[in-house]
Parts: C-alpha cells; sequence; structure tokens
C-alpha cells in the first residue's frame, strides 16, 4: 500500500490515501495480468476501496482509499465447505478507487465448482504468501513498531489491513464484488511543539490497561466474521512510530499510527521522543463505543521541549541586520531579526536622514511574494521554491523563520513582512497590482547557494583597498558549478544562474536575472522580461505566459513579458515618495521616462568616495553596493586585462563577469549576448549618481562579433534614467 501525499487543507480538510503493492514476489509465473481472464469457469472480481471516516473532532474529514494498479489481494474460494482456491494472488488491473482483479498467476485462478452450487469468497489485504491456507484464521499484524519516513501518510499502507466477504453466490457472467472493510483504525496526531526539533517517534500508549492490545503481531483473523484472534498473538499496550521527522511550532506535523480497535473507556498518552528523552503531548480517552474500526481518531498536542533538545537555530541577523541574507544549507532552520529596516543604523546622509525610531517596524505578518530556481530546460520551466513556503512566520520576538527544503534547491526569494496576518489567499490587489488590504512594512531577498560563503576568503576579490563579492549579487552558481569546458557542452539555462538579480538605482529589492543564454538576445528565447519567478500569492499570479515562436511557456508567473505586466508606472517627484513607493511595491519595477527625484544619497554617496551603507542599500551583512571608486581599482583604472570567455569576461584567470546587459522599462533588454555585430556589455549599477540624480553604470564589453580568448575590451563609465537596471558586485563594508 502506499499513500499520495497529503493535501493541502480545505474546509472538509479531505485526504485521499492509495494502496499500492507492498511486494510483488511471485507475481505471475505466465504471460503476466492484464485483463479479466475470459475462459469458461473462471471466477471474476472487483472491489470498491473503502473509505476510513474520521471520528471524534472532524467528523467531516474522510480518507478517501484507491487501489494502485498491480496491488495484491489474497482470496480463498468454497463451495460447499470445500476449498476451490486458497490464499490465491489477485492483481489490480487499474489505480482507481475501483478495480477489477485478475488472478497474479494464470494457471492459479480460482473456477466455479460448477453451474448451480452455492460459492463463498473471502478476500483480505495487502496480500502474503504466508497468510495461511484457512480463511477463518489469516495471519494477520499491526505491528507495535511502524515507521513514517516523511510528512504524507504513504506507510499506512502496510498496516492497513482490509478484508471482504461474498457468500452463497452461484456462477454468473458478472465479477464479483468484493467490498472491503478496514479491520483496524488510525490515530492522526497532529504536533506542534514550542521549538523545532528533530522527531525521533511518537508513541501512542495506554495508561490505564496494560494488557491492552493496542498492537497485534501474528493474530488470526477470521475473514468469515470478521473477529480477531489474538490467542496466539504478541500484543502490546502501546504503538510506537519511528518518524525522523522536523517538528515545528507553528504548523502541526502529522503523524499517523495504525492500531488494533476497541478499548472502551481507556486512557491513553501520546508521547514524543525527542533526543533519547519522552515528552508529554497529549492524553485521551477512548469513548464508551471503543475505537471504531475504519475510522481515524484525530488527536491535536504540543510538546514543550528543553532549549538544549531543540534543533540549532541559524539566525542570519546575528552578525548584523541586511536586506538580503545567503543560506547555504538543506533542512536547516532559519531565522533573521524583521523589526528594523535594512541595516538598522541611523544615518544622515545628503538629503537622506532618518534616527533609531525611524528604522523600527512591527509585523504582524509574513509571506513569501515570490521564488524561483536554476532551470536546466524550458521545457517545462521548474517549479521549485529554495525555501518552504509554508514554513514562512513572523513571531511575537520580531523575527520571521523559515525552513529549507530536505533536498537543497538553488534559487531567490523575497519573503515581505505586513502590518496584518493574513494568508497568502486573502491578499488583495488593486488593478496596478498594489496590495490594498494590508502595509508592506518592508522585504527580504533570500539567496539560496548550496554551500556558498560570500565571506569566505576563497570567494572575494581583493584589489586596490577594496574586497568584492566574487558574485553577482543574487548569483547560486559559479562559473566553474555550470562551464563544461565549451560553450556546446554547457547548459545555457543553467548557466543564467551565473547571472544576478537585476536592480534599479536606490532600490533594495530584487529583480530575477536573465531567463536563460539560448539566444543572442537575453529575451530572444523565451519571450521573458525575466527568469521565470513564482507567486503563491494567487491575486497576484498572472497564469501562464509564453513565446509562441519557440513555444516556450512559464505558469503562475509574478513578472510578465509585457511593458504593462513586468513594469509598474511611477509619477512620485520626492525623496520620500519615491521611497514610500518602493517599499510598499517590492515586486513591482517602477517605470518612468527619465529620472525619479531620489538623488544620489539612497546608496550612501552624497559625495564620491564616501561609500556609505544606507538601510536601501541590497547587499548581505558586511557588504554594500560597490562604488565607482570601487570599480576603478578593479579594473586598474580601466586598463585592466580583462579576457573574454563565454558569454562573459575573466579577470585575472578566475574571476568571471557575466554579459548579461541591462533592463529598460521601454526597451526592455538591451545588450546582446552574442556575436551579432554588437558590442557585449557585463553591466553594473554603481553607488555614485554620475550627473544629478541619474544613476551610474559601469560596463566592460568585447570586442564586436565576440571573439572568446580577446583582450580587445572597452570600458564605460554612463549616466542612465534611473528606471533602468543592471546587476550589483558587494564590496566589505567597512564601518
Amino acid at each position: 500500500m502506499g499513500i499520495m501525499k497529503r493535501k493541502k487543507k480545505t474546509m472538509k480538510n479531505e485526504i485521499i490515501y492509495c494502496l499500492a503493492a507492498l511486494a510483488m514476489i511471485g507475481c505471475a509465473d505466465d504471460a503476466g495480468v492484464n485483463a479479466f481472464d475470459e475462459s469458461a469457469g473462471a471466477v471474476r472480481f472487483s472491489a470498491d476501496a473503502p473509505s476510513t471516516r474520521v471520528a471524534y473532532e472532524q467528523t467531516e474529514t474522510s480518507y478517501r482509499v484507491e487501489w494502485v494498479k498491480n496491488d495484491r489481494i489474497g482470496i480463498f474460494g468454497l463451495c460447499a465447505g470445500e476449498s476451490i482456491g486458497a490464499n490465491i494472488s489477485y492483481t489490480a488491473l487499474e489505480s482507481a478507487a475501483a478495480s477489477d482483479f485478475a488472478a497474479s498467476a494464470y494457471s492459479r485462478r480460482i473456477r466455479w465448482a460448477d453451474d448451480a452450487s452455492s460459492h463463498d469468497f473471502y478476500a483480505y489485504y495487502p496480500y502474503a504468501e504466508d497468510a495461511g491456507s484457512d480463511p477463518t484464521a489469516v495471519s494477520v499484524s499491526i505491528p507495535a513498531v511502524q515507521e513514517q519516513s516523511d510528512l504524507s501518510s504513504a506507510h499506512l499502507a502496510a498496516y492497513d489491513i482490509l478484508y471482504a466477504s461474498a457468500t452463497d453466490l452461484v456462477k454468473g457472467d458478472n465479477s464479483i464484488d468484493l467490498p472491503f472493510r478496514h479491520l483496524g483504525a488510525v490515530i492522526e496526531v497532529r504536533l506542534t511543539t514550542n521549538l523545532r526539533a528533530k522527531l525521533e517517534a511518537l508513541i501512542f500508549r495506554c495508561v490505564s490497561n496494560p494488557a491492552a492490545a493496542v498492537s497485534v503481531e501474528n493474530a488470526a483473523l477470521d475473514l468469515t466474521t470478521g473477529k480477531l484472534d489474538l490467542t496466539k498473538a504478541v500484543t502490546s499496550p502501546e504503538v510506537r512510530l519511528t518518524a525522523p521527522l522536523n517538528t515545528s511550532d507553528s504548523e502541526p506535523v502529522s503523524l499517523y499510527l495504525a492500531v488494533n480497535p476497541g478499548h472502551a473507556g481507556e486512557r491513553f498518552e501520546v508521547v514524543a521522543v525527542i533526543n533519547g528523552k519522552e515528552y508529554a503531548v497529549t492524553a485521551k480517552t477512548a469513548p464508551a463505543g471503543g475505537i471504531p474500526a475504519g475510522s481515524t481518531a484525530v488527536v491535536e498536542g504540543s510538546a514543550t521541549i528543553g532549549i538544549e533538545d531543540a534543533l540549532p537555530i541559524v539566525d542570519l541577523s546575528a552578525a548584523g541586520t541586511a536586506n538580503t541574507y545567503y543560506v547555504g544549507a538543506a533542512d536547516t532552520f532559519y531565522r533573521f531579526r524583521a523589526d528594523v529596516k535594512g541595516n538598522g543604523r541611523a544615518l544622515d546622509c545628503g538629503t537622506l536622514s532618518y534616527g533609531q525610531e525611524d528604522l523600527r517596524i512591527e509585523p504582524k505578518g509574513a509571506l513569501v511574494l515570490w521564488y524561483n530556481c536554476v532551470q536546466q530546460t524550458s521545457q517545462k520551466w521548474v517549479r521549485r521554491s529554495p525555501l518552504l513556503i509554508e514554513s514562512v512566520n513572523v513571531k511575537d520576538d520580531g523575527y520571521i523563520y523559515f525552513d529549507t527544503p530536505a533536498e537543497f534547491v538553488n534559487g531567490n526569494a523575497v519573503i515581505i513582512a505586513l502590518d496584518k496576518a493574513l494568508t497568502y489567499d486573502e491578499v488583495e490587489v488593486d488593478a496596478d497590482r498594489r496590495i490594498t488590504n494590508a502595509e508592506v512594512l518592508w522585504s527580504w531577498n533570500i539567496v539560496a547557494s548550496e554551500g556558498y560563503d560570500p565571506d569566505a576568503p576563497e570567494n572575494c576579490i581583493v584589489k586596490g583597498g577594496y574586497t568584492i563579492m566574487d558574485r553577482d549579487l543574487g548569483a547560486v552558481l559559479g562559473y566553474s558549478d555550470v562551464y563544461k569546458g565549451s560553450w556546446a557542452a554547457t547548459n545555457h539555462f543553467e548557466m543564467a544562474s551565473v547571472s544576478g538579480n537585476f536592480y534599479q538605482w536606490g532600490r533594495k529589492d530584487p529583480f530575477p536575472g536573465l531567463p536563460d543564454y539560448e539566444s543572442l538576445l537575453a529575451d530572444g528565447h523565451s519571450g521573458l522580461w525575466f527568469a521565470p519567478t513564482y507567486t503563491p500569492i494567487p491575486a497576484l499570479d498572472l497564469g501562464t505566459f509564453g513565446y509562441s515562436q519557440y513555444d516556450r511557456e512559464a505558469d503562475n508567473q509574478l513578472f510578465g513579458n509585457t511593458n504593462d505586466t513586468a513594469s509598474s508606472p511611477y509619477a512620485g517627484t520626492t525623496n520620500g515618495d519615491f521611497a514610500a513607493v518602493s517599499v510598499a511595491n517590492p515586486h513591482l519595477w517602477l517605470r518612468k521616462l527619465g529620472n525619479w527625484n531620489s538623488d544620489m544619497s539612497f546608496w550612501g554617496n552624497p559625495t564620491a568616495g564616501t561609500e556609505r551603507k544606507t538601510i536601501y542599500d541590497p547587499c548581505p551583512p558586511g557588504w554594500k553596493v560597490w562604488s565607482k571608486n570601487a570599480w576603478l581599482a578593479m579594473t586598474d583604472d580601466q586598463s585592466a586585462e580583462f579576457v573574454t570567455a563565454d558569454r562573459g569576461a575573466i579577470l585575472d584567470g578566475k574571476w568571471y563577469f557575466p554579459f548579461a546587459g541591462e533592463r529598460n522599462s521601454y526597451a526592455k533588454v538591451q545588450g546582446y549576448l552574442g556575436p551579432c555585430n554588437a558590442r557585449i556589455p557585463a553591466r553594473y549599477v554603481v553607488s555614485d549618481a554620475n550627473y544629478g540624480n541619474y544613476s551610474c553604470h559601469v560596463s566592460i564589453s568585447s570586442e564586436f562579433n565576440y571573439v572568446p580568448g580577446s583582450t580587445e575590451m572597452t570600458y564605460a563609465i554612463d549616466n542612465k534614467n534611473t528606471d533602468n537596471g543592471a546587476r550589483i558586485r558587494c564590496i566589505r563594508d567597512a564601518e
């Protein structure tokens, strides 16, 4: 038996699980199982899988049990008390709630004894070769030790014993319907803990009667009556569920145990085993009628565990707060301070001024705004989140907490803090896609790059008195991780993740990087402005966007592929207006022909060379946006010898700078990625403002027609409209 993963809870909280074949030993000795046996005299069988009702608290909830193709049941046939088949394996022909069954081995199919006599048929699930030949004493077990390996209820299939009988039947043309019923019951424990912990096991134990047969092994089941004979069985008053799962202090973790029903009026306790210690979860008394077979008892409880037994929490803000944090480990619990803006330091910088009171925020809710991941192909774009969406929550201590998946996902995510505790479904937006029923207080970029530490010395470029990050901000893969020795051997979709996110000058929030390097133009292959980027907020979900010329599609997109869907008009004229709009709408590319009036102070450079970090700086703790001076130092005042590599330039034979162009609200992508009689830019935005309130961009371009290995490079420092966007490198913050 196997079980489908649990669905997200709905009003009725309905769960489906599917029976699945446990073992296929001795499955067939002939041509295999394909259809009903139509030979004369062969008995045909069908069966509906039984539903499991949830008892007690959630009476409307049910488990709908479904067969899986190749499931095996055991069937006994009798005519006038004489066996016509004992423990014969029959196999499900389809995956469905109802299925036809055919003999697993053609030579062992059950036949009618004659046309007129009364026949009786008995069946059980799951099939076991050693179940015996007596339908009144089939050996079954609901073991004392069970195992749940993930958050689904799939393991229940191994312990959910079904039995059925169809009696007093005479030969006919129709198949025999086997009305299966459950022998046992299910206990669903919805467990929370005050601290996140590694659960070793969960115990469901009868404390009022040490002789209670909560679990039974090698009991004899009479298929003719459904009675269980425990005379020779080994029994236990408890079931221990081995479950090496992480608990949560916000979302209940559901754990499922199969138990022998009954035990009217008995007292039970639920115990969580963590770090070798037993922690009480809850205690319950079975109802007067006992725990009914074929039902599920829902038990909710919480364990208060000691700090010494909790899993460690990685505090991303321990060394200082920032607007971007890097995570590098799977199955890890992270947190960061969400009660303060940016780096949390008061500042007077040109026209930008704020004190400690201005920096405080009090979030009531936290949601994932968008996420993306590394792609291998556009058929079809992969949708995987680098953090567990349901794990994101803000607590009274002012921190936002989240988990990374058990299997690491390289990618980017943006988390927003709200002044209200809203679910994803409750968020409302207006025609301009601005959130209307809550205020976005702040937002943070989580860059998930497995094993990568931007602070490690080997990941730093040290030159001219500056320490420069070796990757674009938001890049989740390194050049050496992806490049396979030649451009032809390199995956051009994966290669896009070597390029970082795009940033509009003066803003702290990222916009996704390139969708691919498959074509010469950055958007030529997919037609997307940005890498496929998903949102769990239905009101912001733009649906599916494609580019018909290449038959590419990306669904559930936050950013579209047109001017109107990928950006939003901005008409502000003051610093305050620009800051408010930017903070409240981290998902909107602000579109304004010309410049917004943010002046040069938003990234901390009221005069050239000061390079101060502000609350709007997008770099992680200990880093800040690089300046024109840092750029000049890295390029030896624009005389360093870069060498062109595939889709990029390499400095000092080691450091890679992708040719990724820039973003523009009207022209979309500016710059080519391949040889098309154009200069290919590795373009960056820096903290300096070039002229007045224009943004300052720096770039390296290859020669025309792009010749790999060439040292013929062009360096440039340009003034650009502030609604243009490019990538960022960070430098060490010495403040």
